[in-house]
């Protein structure tokens, strides 16, 4: 596993949003008001398994709401 995504599992598993800096639930992406900015494809995307498309999917997902 490389660092990159070692340092994302440590961000998943975090309590501060990435996006807004507002408190968020362990295991959880994002806070639930950035999670529901999010395009549903996007919210269903960010179910995936860490190497099975999870990184992709928070790439663009922080992406759209840096926007």
């Amino acid at each position: 596993m490389t660092q990159a995504t070692l340092d994302l599992i440590r961000e998943l598993f975090g309590v501060i949003c990435p996006c807004c800096g507002r408190a968020k639930n362990p295991g959880h992406s994002f806070c639930g008001a950035c999670y529901r900015i999010l395009p549903q494809e996007m919210q269903r995307a960010l179910y995936r398994k860490v190497g099975n498309g999870y990184e992709e999917a928070y790439a663009a997902a922080v992406r759209y709401l840096e926007l």
